[in-house]
Order: C-alpha cells, then sequence, then structure tokens
C-alpha cells in the first residue's frame, strides 16, 4: 500500500542529502560552497573529486597518486581554497591517503598563519586533519618514513599545541579553534580521535613521548587557572573541551585529574548543611554540566566515585532517576559500581521509584541495575520481582504474557494481549537476556516455554528479540532439560527462522547446542520446506551450510559426519577446562 493512502499513519522519514547534492543543488544556483569563494571551474573539480573519492582503488600507490593529483590544485591557493566549504571536505577526506611530501607541503602554507585558520568554519577542520595524520606519522614504525620527515612531524605538532597553548584562554571561547585544543589535547595523551563522533574515525591509539605527555600537563594547568574557569562547565563548548581534557589527563596524571574533578565540583555542587535537592537538581537542568558530569563518574576510579557518591549523591539518588537529566548520571553511577554492598544500598533507594521510572521511559536506569545485579550477582530475585510488580504482572504465567510485557516494558493495564505482534523495547529485550543469564531464570525460563509458539517465533525474528536465543542457549544456569524443551517447542518453525534475517542468527545459536536426535529432526523439516527455504537469500545460506543436499542423498552419511563433529567439539570443550 502506497505511504499517502494510509491515512498518513505511516511518513517515511526523508532521505537525508549527502554533502555532494547539497553542494550541486547550490552550484546550481551560482553559489560555490559557503567560506571563500572560489572560482566555477576549480569548484566544478572538487566537486567532481568529491563525488568519485570514495571509491575503491586498485592499490595504495594507486590513491595516493590520485590524491597528490588533487593536492596539486590547490598550488598557490593552499590556505584560502580549504577556507571554502567543498575543498575543506576534500582535502579533510583525501589528507590521510597523501603522500608525506604532499602533506609536509600544506603544513608550511598553514604554519605560516595559524591564528586566522584556527578560527575558520572550514580551514580549521583541515588543520585538525593535519595534526592527527602528523602525529601517526611521527610515531609510525617503518622504513618507509626517514628520520628527517619524522622530525619535520614533530616539529608541526609542537610548534602547533604550543602556539594554541599560548592562545588557550581566547581559544577555548571560539567555536572552531575550541576544537583544534580538544585534537591537540587527545592527541598530545595519545588519542587523536578521541573527541571524533563518527566511529568510522576512531584510529589507533598511540603510546607519546614524555615530552608530549608533559605539554598534556601544562594545558591542564593553564585550563584550571583561567579566570572564566568557573563558566566553563555551563557552556556546550567549553563543557565538551573539559570532558576531552578529563579523558585524556586520566591516564596521563591522576593527582592532575582529581584536583581538576575537585575543581569542577565544588564549582558546580557547592555543597553546605542547607544543600537540597532543588540545589542539585538546578545543576542537572543544565545539559552541559550533567554531560560533564557523566564524563566525569566514567574516568574516575572507584575510590574517587565512592568519594562523589558519598559526598553528592548518597540521599539523593531516588530524586535523581526521576530527572530528566540527573537519571542519565544514575546509570553512570550503576555502571561504574564494583561493590556489591554499595550496590545494594544504591538499590535499595531506587526500588519504589520503579513504577514512575517506566511512566517516564529512562528505562536506561532500569537496564543498568539489572546490569549490575548480574555483574555482582546480588539482588537478581529482587529486582525481577520489583519488575514484575512495577508491571503489575506475575512472575510466572500460564500464557507467558509476562515475558512480553517485560519485553515491551509496559504495564499490563496498557498492554494488548490479543496482538499477534507485540512491540520490543530495546531495553526491554536487554533487560530479559540479563535475567536469563541470572542465578536463578527459572520463571523467565518457563514464561518463555510457556508462551505461545507462533509469539515464540515472532519475537526470535524481531532483530531486539532475536538476542534472547543467545542469552537462552549460552546461559551458565540454564539447564539441558529447558533447552530441550524450546528446541522441541520450535519443531515445524525452523523454515520460519532460518528464512528470516534476525531468526536464522538465533537459529545459529540453537543449532550449536542441539544433539544429533535433534538435528536430524531440524534437516528433515528443512527437506520437506526445501525449496521455500532456499527461496530467499538467509534460508539459501543455512541450507548450504548445513549441506541440505547431502542429508537428502546420504542421511547416513550426513548423520555420521555430524557426530564426528560434534564429537570434536565435546572434546575442544574438555580440553578447554582441564
Amino acid at each position: 500500500m502506497d505511504s499517502q493512502s494510509s491515512g498518513g499513519a505511516f511518513k517515511r522519514k526523508k532521505k537525508r542529502m549527502s554533502t555532494y547534492q547539497r553542494a550541486m543543488k547550490f552550484s546550481k544556483r551560482g553559489k560555490f560552497g559557503h567560506g571563500f569563494q572560489i572560482q566555477d571551474e576549480d569548484f566544478q573539480y572538487f566537486l567532481n573529486i568529491l563525488k568519485v573519492s570514495k571509491e575503491t582503488f586498485e592499490s595504495d600507490d594507486d590513491k595516493c597518486i590520485f590524491v597528490d593529483n588533487v593536492f596539486k590544485q590547490l598550488h598557490g591557493n593552499e590556505v584560502n581554497y580549504c577556507s571554502n566549504q567543498v575543498v575543506s571536505r576534500v582535502v579533510d577526506d583525501l589528507l590521510p591517503a597523501a603522500s608525506d611530501h604532499t602533506v609536509l607541503n600544506l603544513i608550511k602554507h598553514f604554519e605560516s598563519d595559524l591564528r586566522p585558520i584556527c578560527c575558520d568554519q572550514f580551514a580549521s577542520h583541515v588543520l585538525q586533519q593535519l595534526l592527527h595524520v602528523a602525529i601517526y606519522r611521527a610515531y609510525k614504525v617503518t622504513e618507509d618514513v626517514s628520520e628527517t620527515t619524522k622530525e619535520n612531524y614533530f616539529n608541526f605538532i609542537n610548534k602547533l599545541c604550543k602556539f594554541i597553548l599560548n592562545n588557550l584562554e581566547e581559544f577555548i571561547w571560539d567555536t572552531y579553534a575550541n576544537h583544534i585544543v580538544r585534537s591537540c589535547i587527545a592527541c598530545l595523551c595519545g588519542q587523536p580521535y578521541l573527541c571524533s563522533k563518527t566511529p568510522q574515525q576512531k584510529g589507533e591509539n598511540i603510546d607519546t613521548n614524555k615530552e608530549h605527555k608533559n605539554l598534556l600537563k601544562k594545558y591542564a594547568d593553564c585550563i584550571v587557572n583561567i579566570q572564566q574557569f568557573s563558566e566553563m562547565p555551563t557552556t556546550d563548548i567549553t563543557s565538551g573541551l573539559l570532558q576531552v581534557l578529563l579523558k585524556s589527563i586520566s591516564p596521563v596524571s591522576k593527582k592532575r585529574f582529581k584536583a581538576l574533578v575537585e575543581i569542577i565540583m565544588s564549582g558546580c555542587f557547592p555543597i553546605s548543611e542547607s544543600t537540597s535537592f532543588d540545589n542539585i537538581s538546578q545543576v542537572f537542568e543544565n545539559n552541559s554540566c550533567s554531560r560533564l558530569l557523566d564524563v566525569i563518574i566514567s574516568e574516575s576510579s572507584e575510590k574517587l566515585n565512592n568519594l562523589l557518591y558519598d559526598k553528592y549523591f548518597n540521599d539523593k539518588l531516588a530524586d535523581l532517576t526521576v530527572h530528566h537529566n540527573g537519571n542519565f548520571t544514575i546509570q553512570k553511577i550503576l555502571s561504574t559500581t564494583a561493590d556489591a554492598t554499595k550496590f545494594e544500598t544504591i538499590f535499595d533507594q531506587l526500588k519504589e521509584k520503579m513504577p514512575q521510572i517506566i511512566n517516564l521511559g529512562y528505562t536506561g536506569v532500569l537496564l543498568e541495575l539489572s546490569n549490575a545485579c548480574l555483574r555482582l550477582k546480588c539482588k537478581q530475585a529482587l529486582f525481577f520481582k520489583t519488575l514484575c510488580e512495577s508491571l503489575k504482572c506475575q512472575e510466572e504465567t500460564e500464557d507467558g504474557v509476562t515475558v512480553l510485557l517485560l519485553l515491551g516494558l509496559k504495564v499490563a493495564d496498557n498492554f494488548d494481549n490479543l496482538c499477534k505482534e507485540p512491540s520490543i523495547h530495546i531495553h526491554g529485550s536487554m533487560i530479559v537476556q540479563n535475567i536469563l543469564k541470572f542465578n536463578k531464570p527459572i520463571k523467565m525460563v518457563n514464561n518463555l516455554n510457556n508462551l505461545d509458539t507462533e509469539r515464540l517465533v515472532y519475537l526470535l525474528c524481531d532483530v531486539k528479540g532475536s538476542y534472547i536465543g543467545n542469552a537462552y542457549f549460552e546461559s551458565a544456569f540454564i539447564g539441558e532439560r529447558s533447552r530441550e524443551k524450546m528446541i522441541w517447542k520450535l519443531k515445524d518453525y525452523y523454515t520460519t527462522l532460518a528464512k528470516s534475517k534476525s531468526g536464522s542468527r538465533a537459529f545459529d545459536c540453537i543449532w550449536k547446542v542441539a544433539d544429533t536426535k535433534q538435528r536430524t529432526m531440524i534437516m528433515a523439516e528443512f527437506l520437506k520446506h526445501e525449496s521455500e527455504l532456499t527461496s530467499t537469500q538467509f534460508g539459501s545460506i543455512i541450507a548450504s551450510k548445513l549441506n541440505l543436499g547431502m542429508f537428502r542423498h546420504k542421511r547416513d552419511e550426513w548423520m555420521k559426519a555430524d557426530q564426528d563433529k560434534l564429537q570434536t567439539v565435546k572434546v575442544f570443550e574438555i580440553n578447554k577446562y582441564c
């Protein structure tokens, strides 16, 4: 059915235009990218490069030649052209593949006038990428890079980082220069892409030398002594810089990290005898402060976290849990708690708030509670009981509906039991997986086995629900009988599982634990529905992987080969624990 004819109930999300498409759109209006305006011919050239730069090359040498040819087009206009939106994007993308000669040539032109480049909307991105490329190549252990070239890279890194340090008080408040400061800090600690938002850009960490680590310590000392430091945690760009500094200085200088944390906390959370939750909540109303606090908790040692917990959060957990920003901090506290006694105290404060947490949709707190119960092996039964009470359902039911309520994190009053395809919440699925790994998951196991088979198959074929199969068949606390019961329950539905993308992944978990008799039953079902199975991408992969053709013509040989495989696996498992 056409999405427009369904009464407007569903609207397909509009696909976002790529950088190339947007640039093409504006070029037709005579606007050749934001920033420095370049000639039409040059703009069209770089626009075409932007389009083809993502294509694969036969070898790294071919790509290097291509990249160097592109950079030759910048000759005489390196800085100006890098201040253009499209050219900046092209250079940023291609720099890691450029030759040392090309990179050092660009460095030479950028070094001549760093201040305006640091504050430029587009050239600043190129400068960041130059720093990232330089730090990797300076520390790269290879015969390809000469000592002279490495020395040139080190000279650039030192010059840029010292220049930024000398102008720190000005640059931290500038939108674009602020990100250069972050890159310098991240590079000096050996994590160049620490502040990158794109996972594809994550590079390897580097063990930087003593000189660079000492320079990083100077950054920390200078930032702490900035006159307007008290304002930094409350502003987005400066809070982000402090987050990068905390992550970078933590492995380099524990002393400075602790001092920085104490200054931030005393400024954000002034504590006195009259301090109430209302005073604390005002801090959490500021997103910048809240995110900074999350990083402090994540990066602090267990000892420091205990001190922060006792001083700032001990008697305020219940209120913070139902705060729109505070609940994220509670999640961080739960994820870093390593002491069972401390966790029990936290749990006792939070359990009364579970119904409110569910109503507000702050389900990340419930997930972290289940993670902590699993990790610390305590409060597991009470967590399951309290969660079921909050959802107004029994811990074990004859129709297994409890599983569906937990998966959707829906209160029983709002649940339609007649719905054949109930919604699955990602946090609900992860909580159920954790419960199946608890020391005594029998009630959850019984709920799954009591569930209507068609509903169970629907769950296992869902992208979020399929991971329940992993937890069920891999849990150390679910016995052989329960696994066998589940395997036989799914009889006549294995073809449906195998045809589905997510279901086929759940099927792999089942196949690993099935014995020869159960595998023969499954293969017989596949043979019966062979044409239906092989008509789908994932079904045909499974049919090929399990050698369905051999099973059809030489069943005895197939069974013998399968028994040998199972025996080999058992021997391997025995040797593994010897």
